[in-house]
């Protein structure tokens, strides 16, 4: 009874025999990337045979026998043995009734698109995920990229020559089908001719000039049937619309229902003006060739062959982290110059660290950097990553103070900038890190230190390779870095190269290993390179190969300045892999960027390879994995926590090194230098005086393929808001049109406030990114961007998406920002390739979109955020939305209001957005997501009640839920979440109790994976019960925050708990018994009484914070026997601390803004007391004066005690927005309590009165 067959990527399939005997129901037949079958045998008995499709299969042949009867489609693509048997069986139906079309009716979508290709493109004819299959290699390095695009183009003209049996031919057109079959033969010969080449055979100029043409060739090749793939996809686009006007009178259709069928595949002549350029390409072709033997036109040139890329990527957690080997002393010195006496006598220090590119120097300083004693010696610290040839004192200025504040800069007067550094370091202890300088004039750096001349002590470490630099700049004598050892260097080999070699194979290679650790020469760098690229490698020979090369023995020169085992760990590569490594040389020197963009470049440039059903995206991942195993990228420390990346600056040589000719990076000053001919261009402005960039200075040439504009400014940490300078871009009318093959266009971080009407006519365009750009609309042309794949929207000054989105059938990933106040129209549901979609605005009325476009968007994956719930007036339309079939979703966030900003829309609706609570409860029944998702969001939900599936066990993933502004009387029962981890309650307006309904139905542990709980602003409630003695066993932290009605908790809590939060609880009078709570944190209201009633045994971190009402306070060590740690901070009213000197484990001590605070003179501080530090306390100079002359033996600290202390004072954080305020000292009087003549008390505002060890001398203290 089988109806339906497919078989696909099979390598080792030769033949394939069938018959009707065994397969008498057999309608369809799908046969793809199967390379090495030839032949099915019995093809021609399927006597039930409806539709055969065959593709990717470069060997196969059939016999010159007619097809079955009953056949209604027949698709051959890429196929190139069977055009003859494919152009007999076109002649025997001329004149005849043609093939009639394949009935898809009678199968269900699911069945359709097992048929299917696993690709994303709804066309028959081509496929155009196909563009993303670069194969083979040419060993020019200049060629690379070319070679790759001769592969595209050859099996896209074979997939262009095989349409559908049963299309009209004639003469003509015969003819043109004719040159467009030679234009892929010879492409296919010279893909194979040039992989044939030695690149030492091509030394030339005659040689190297053809070679050079060959590739232009190649991109006007893809050019040509590029543009005539667009015109087949507007074609089609064009027909879809004509056939949805009739569509849109018929019934909505209801989640469950079957999909629409496809419309036939196109069939459309080659335009005249394609075959009028395929003959001018052909006549191109054979004057280069005219001379070169080796592309002489052959009857019996093979098929292009594929060559396979086995990706084998380790599961280790940080892929690429090495252990630091040989480095620990160099640390320890530099550590011990930095803090010694004789540094602490100079008022300003530079020390330079030099060495050769890839010792080491940038570890080495991040190890120093990170060092606790540093850090704690050291009041303030900043690191710059330099990497300029100019030495630019605006822009290094600016990345100081950035680096000193943590916040944006965007000052361009460089006597304002040395006044904010001045304010940073006046009277501190700075110690600042300039990394990678490779030149910097004395008057210039002169001027830079004069910016820091006012702190107490400033110490600056410069890592250069210049001699002459550290010559001039340094005040200190220069620490040479010097080669691994041997040893050293051997042991950092072996954790690289033999971590997934078994034992016996790692002594079959040793010999090899040593002697290629010995080519090496002690160069770290280099050692992590070539024993990368050997990871996991079984084969002797191949060891043997790389231990012997010929390379070894080339020293590197001005024009070949590349290391040789840097150029060994390239050769290694797959061609794939180097395609896309090269690209990397458009990036400027030391410049961070994210993974992803990088990714979304490959895609669109058709530089990663289909494998099966696997995603583009996962497929990027895997090379972008592979490219940091391989040590040629590495992660970048970022000040934000983000993932960013960096490559070195020897590897960033190697990849401009491979990437000459068709490749220009180049800097706004130089435009005049600019050579004439290149297809990838990217303008990079990395100094502020030069900011403006107007490409009327610099000659475009027609056919380029990648324009990037690179905003190098303050890129020390790849995020968005930390670009303080816009770049202004001036593209004039004249230059548009020379960038109609443009596949990327990236205007990211720039200030483009529009993009010209003309952006449509980039046809070919596949990425656009106007990331952090200044737009505010984008005009509708751009809905004749059918290739586009990837549009970057995510920009907060961003209004309204075109209407014409709807036409862009091609895009994948359509990021918006989060919090812009975005209108979005209707017509989003038709881009069913859609996988990223961070969100989607609901508006009233025709224009704007509705809830049940996204019925169709089954692929989106990571995060969804639906704003503008309240705007849906039927409950169907909910229903139609099926968020339970995205199950790719990870993030799901439901908001009922327009978001965070508000849109003033000029779009009119006549629509009321008032909804009734009833309505609301419909809807969000009716929004169930997939049982996959992780976490959720509900916002500004007016329902009564929540949906029945809330809190369902059947919510396997569910780790994570925020219910925010909620008027729900009671909370969801959440307590058969299985592992819901992170649960935030915030602003309930009606909920009173919390009891029984909150665990759920659960007649055991309720809740048992919760670690982080909470609850903030729940206005009126009294009573949390109903808490049994399992629930909660894995709890960590309870935050119970801004309930003032709050009288009742549970009397225990899980034991699991050790760190509770309270703040603004003033009516809450005691708290549960917590048996092992060792973390308080009380803020705002609290109640004196509970404070003086704690016990807690094992408590040892208590702080109190912010409490306006508190004014005595009790302890004893019999309660808190165990209390190490003790801060009390902005308590305006506080006049006596009780019991302070009982506390006997008591080791450290802070006090802050409490201006009426004193303490008896007569009590000793407790004996164990390493740590005391009072901040704005007047009242207590004296005592502190007396305290420390009395017990300054016993303020000390151990030498590991630092560590120790952070992590204590790191854990009584809340990371609140009052407590951050009240950590650097910005709440208001009003705010901290404080009356106004407290600047009459002696101390200061800014003085510190501390005592205990921090490394400084008693002068500096």
């Amino acid at each position: 009874m089988l109806k339906i067959l497919k078989v696909c990527f099979s390598k080792k399939l030769v033949h394939i025999e069938i018959n009707n005997k065994n397969l008498p129901m057999l309608e369809a037949l799908a046969i793809s990337g199967c390379r090495g079958l030839s032949s099915v045998a019995g093809l021609c008995s399927l006597e039930s045979l409806k539709l055969l499709n065959i593709k990717d299969c470069p060997n196969m042949q059939f016999p010159l026998q007619p097809l079955p009867q009953q056949l209604r489609q027949c698709i051959i693509s890429n196929c190139p043995q069977l055009h003859e048997w494919a152009e007999w069986q076109q002649s025997l139906i001329d004149g005849e009734d043609k093939l009639q079309e394949f009935d898809k009716e009678s199968y269900d979508q699911e069945t359709l698109d097992a048929l299917s290709d696993d690709t994303d493109d709804d066309f028959e004819i081509f496929n155009e995920d196909e563009d993303d299959n670069f194969y083979d290699e040419m060993l020019d390095m200049a060629g690379l990229l070319a070679s790759g695009i001769i592969k595209w183009t050859a099996n896209k003209l074979s997939s262009l020559l095989s349409p559908p049996i049963g299309s009209s031919s004639t003469d003509e057109q015969s003819a043109s089908f004719r040159d467009l079959r030679e234009l892929q033969r010879t492409l296919a010969r010279t893909q194979r001719s040039l992989n044939a080449l030695d690149e030492r055979n091509i030394r030339g100029e005659a040689e190297r000039l053809r070679l050079w043409e060959l590739q232009q060739f190649a991109y006007d090749a893809q050019d040509a049937v590029d543009e005539y793939r667009y015109q087949l996809l507007r074609r089609r686009i064009d027909d879809q619309n004509n056939q949805g006007q009739s569509r849109r009178s018929r019934k909505r259709k209801l989640k469950g229902d079957k999909k629409e069928p496809e419309p036939p595949p196109i069939k459309i002549p080659v335009p005249d003006d394609l075959a009028a350029r395929v003959r001018e390409l052909l006549k191109k072709f054979n004057e280069i060739t005219k001379e070169w033997d080796d592309l002489r036109l052959s009857e019996f040139d093979a098929p292009i062959r594929e060559e396979d890329y086995d990706i084998k990527i380790s599961t280790t957690s940080h892929i690429g982290d090495f252990n630091i080997v040989g480095r620990e002393e160099d640390k320890e010195n530099i550590v011990r110059i930095l803090l010694s006496p004789g540094a602490a006598q100079r008022h300003m220090s530079v020390l330079p660290v030099v060495g050769m590119g890839g010792l080491g120097k940038t570890t080495l300083a991040q190890m120093v950097y990170n060092n606790e004693r540093v850090s704690k010696y050291f009041k303030l610290k900043g690191w710059v990553d330099v990497s300029e040839d100019h030495f630019d004192i605006k822009a290094i200025a600016r990345k100081i103070l950035m680096s000193f504040t943590g916040k944006t800069c965007d000052i361009e007067d460089v006597e304002n900038l040395q006044n904010m550094i001045m304010a940073q370091v006046e009277d501190v202890k700075f110690f600042l890190v300039l990394d990678n300088v490779w030149n910097v004039e004395k008057k210039n750096w002169e001027a830079l230190l004069s910016f820091m001349e006012c702190a107490r002590l400033g110490m600056i470490l410069v890592t250069t390779r210049n001699e002459a630099v550290s010559k001039m700049i340094g005040t200190m004598k220069s620490y040479d870095l010097n080669l691994l050892p041997f040893e050293e260097s051997w042991q950092l080999f072996k954790q690289i190269a033999f971590v997934f070699i078994d034992q016996n194979m790692h002594e079959q290679f040793e010999g090899f290993g040593r002697k290629i650790v010995g080519k090496c020469g002690g160069l770290p760098l280099a050692i992590k390179a070539i024993g990368s690229s050997l990871r996991g490698e079984t084969n002797e020979e191949t060891w043997k190969d790389v231990s012997d090369s010929d390379q070894w023995e080339l020293p590197p020169t001005e024009k070949d300045p590349v290391l040789p085992a840097l150029k060994l760990s390239y050769d290694r590569m797959p061609a794939q892999l180097k395609r896309c490594f090269v690209l990397l040389s458009l990036l400027p020197k030391g410049y961070y960027f994210w993974k992803e963009d990088m990714m979304n470049f490959w895609m669109c440039l058709g530089l990663l390879k289909q494998y099966s059903s696997c995603r583009h995206e996962n497929i990027g991942r895997l090379y972008f994995d592979d490219l940091i195993q391989r040590a040629m990228v590495q992660r970048a420390e970022s000040d934000e926590k983000l993932e960013c990346f960096v490559t070195h600056d020897l590897i960033h040589d190697l990849a401009i090194f491979v990437s000459q000719g068709d490749l220009l990076r180049i800097n706004t000053q130089y435009f005049q230098e600019a050579p004439k001919k290149f297809r990838y261009l990217s303008v990079v402005v990395n100094s502020s005086d030069h900011r403006n960039v107007d490409l009327n200075s610099l000659t475009i040439p027609r056919g380029v393929r990648i324009l990037k504009f690179v905003n190098a400014q303050d890129n020390q940490r790849c995020s968005s808001k930390l670009f303080s300078s816009s770049i202004n871009i001036y593209i004039p009318a004249d230059t548009w049109p020379n960038l109609i093959q443009l596949r990327a266009l990236d205007f990211s971080h720039t200030a483009v406030t529009q993009l010209p009407n003309s952006i449509g006519d980039l046809k070919l365009l596949r990425y656009l990114s106007l990331f952090q750009a200044r737009i505010t609309t984008i005009p509708e042309s751009i809905s004749d961007l059918h290739y586009l794949r990837v549009l970057d929207a995510r920009t907060d000054s961003l209004r309204e998406i075109p209407q014409g989105i709807k036409k862009l059938v091609n895009l994948q990933h359509l990021n918006l920002d989060l919090w812009s106040p975005l209108c979005m129209p209707c017509g989003i549901g038709a881009l069913r390739k859609l996988q990223t979609l961070p969100r989607f605005s609901i508006g009233g009325g025709s224009w704007h979109s509705n809830v049940a476009e996204l019925h169709h968007l089954v692929n989106i994956h990571g995060e969804l955020c639906i704003t503008g719930l309240r705007k849906i007036r039927n409950v169907d339309d909910a229903q139609t939305a099926n968020l339970v079939s995205k199950k790719h979703l990870q993030i799901l966030r439901l908001d009922w209001s327009d978001g965070v900003c508000i849109n003033n829309c000029s779009h009119s609706s006549s629509q009321n957005d008032v909804a009734t609570p009833e309505l609301e409860e419909e809807i969000f029944e009716s929004l169930r997501p997939n049982k996959n998702i992780e976490e959720l969001e509900v916002v500004n939900y007016n329902g009564y009640k929540y949906p029945s599936w809330f809190g369902a066990s059947s919510f396997m993933n569910l780790g994570k839920i925020i219910l925010c502004q909620q008027s729900c009387k009671f909370l969801p029962p959440l307590g058969e979440l299985p592992q819901l981890r992170m649960l935030s309650i915030i602003y309930m307006t009606a909920v009173e109790h919390v009891r029984q309904e909150f665990r759920g139905s659960v007649t055991t542990k309720a809740f048992p994976a919760l670690e982080e709980l909470e609850f903030e602003e729940i206005l009126k409630w009294i009573e949390w019960s109903h808490v049994f003695q399992d629930d909660f066993p894995s709890i960590r932290l309870l935050k119970i925050k801004d309930s003032n009605e709050l009288r009742y908790l549970p009397e225990r809590l899980s034991s699991s708990l050790t760190k509770f939060v309270i703040k603004d609880c003033s009516k809450l009078a005691s708290l549960p018994a917590i048996p092992n709570l060792t973390t308080l944190v009380l803020k705002s209201k609290i109640n004196e009484q509970l404070l003086n009633d704690l016990h807690f045994p094992h408590l040892r971190s208590l702080k109190l914070l912010l409490s306006r009402s508190i004014e005595h306070i009790l302890l004893d060590n019999q309660n808190h026997p165990l209390l190490e740690v003790l801060v009390i901070s902005v308590c305006p009213r506080l006049h006596s601390i009780m019991g302070l000197s009982t506390l006997g484990s008591l080791k450290i001590l802070k006090i802050n803004r409490c201006p009426y605070l004193q303490l008896s003179f007569d009590k000793p501080l407790p004996p164990q007391l390493r740590r005391l530090t009072i901040t704005k306390c007047p009242l207590l100079a004296d005592w502190l004066e007396i305290q420390s002359s009395r017990h300054q033996y016993q303020l000390h600290e151990p030498e590991d005690g630092w560590c120790e202390e952070q992590q204590a004072l790191a854990e009584l954080n809340d990371a609140s927005e009052d407590e951050q305020r009240e950590e650097f000292g910005l709440l208001s009087e009003d705010e901290n309590g404080e009356d106004n003549d407290e600047q009459d008390h002696e101390q200061s505002e800014d003085e510190e009165l501390q005592y205990g060890s921090d490394g400084s001398t008693d002068e500096d203290e």
